[in-house]
C-alpha cells in the first residue's frame, strides 16, 4: 500500500464529507486519518488514504476531477513516502498546548509563531477564534490554541519565559501546558 494525501477545498455545504469519502471508498481507498475545518464559509479537508498498489494516482486524480466537476470543490493529491524519516516523533518530541487570550491585533500569529520557531518547535495545529465583541468593549478579543511538538531537549523554563514575554508585550494572557495536563483539566 502507498499513502496518498487528498486535499479538498471549496464552499462549505452539507454533505461534502459524505461525497468525498464515498468517492474514495468506491475507488477502494481506505481513509486512515481525516481532518477538516471551515473558515469564512470555506471547507478545507485532508484525507490520508491507503492507495492499493494496483491503482494509479493519475487514475484517482481523473476520478476526483470527474466526480467533483459540478460540486465547486477542487482537489490536490500528493503521494506521501512513509519510509522517509520524519523530524518529529513521540521519541524526540512532547505534545504541548499554548492558549493565548486577549485583544486581537495585527501580527499576533507571526509574533507568537516566531518565538516557537526560535525553539525549533513544530506547530501541529493552530486555531484562532475571534470572540463576539460585547457592546461595552471597543476592541475585538481573540483566543488562540497552538498544539505543539516540543523537542524533548528544549529548556522549558526558557520557553515559558520567552512566550510569557511575548504575551506580556502583546498584552495577552498565555498558558503553556503539556497536552496530557491540558486534556485532564478540560475534560468534562
Amino acid at each position: 500500500m502507498r499513502n496518498v494525501l487528498v486535499t479538498i477545498l471549496g464552499r462549505d455545504r452539507p454533505g461534502i464529507i459524505y461525497q468525498v469519502s464515498r468517492i474514495l471508498a468506491d475507488f477502494k481507498l481506505n481513509i486512515i486519518e481525516a481532518s477538516q475545518t471551515t473558515l469564512l464559509g470555506e471547507f478545507a479537508g485532508l484525507f490520508s488514504c491507503a492507495l492499493p498498489e494496483n491503482l494509479k494516482l493519475a487514475d484517482l486524480d481523473q476520478v476526483l476531477e470527474l466526480e467533483l466537476a459540478d460540486s465547486g470543490l477542487i482537489h490536490v493529491l500528493r503521494e506521501i513516502k512513509t519510509d522517509e524519516p520524519t523530524a518529529i516523533s513521540p521519541d524526540t518530541h512532547a505534545p504541548y498546548v499554548v492558549t493565548i487570550r486577549g485583544r486581537d491585533r495585527l501580527g499576533l500569529i507571526p509574533e507568537l509563531s516566531g518565538v516557537l520557531s526560535g525553539f525549533d518547535i513544530n506547530i501541529d495545529t493552530l486555531r484562532a477564534v475571534s470572540l463576539p465583541r460585547p457592546s461595552d468593549q471597543a476592541e475585538p478579543k481573540v483566543v488562540m490554541f497552538f498544539e505543539l511538538s516540543v523537542p524533548k531537549g528544549v529548556n522549558q523554563s526558557a520557553l515559558r519565559q520567552a512566550l510569557g514575554l511575548a504575551a506580556d508585550g502583546l498584552n495577552m494572557e498565555m498558558s503553556l501546558q503539556h497536552r496530557d495536563i491540558f486534556e485532564a483539566i478540560h475534560r468534562l
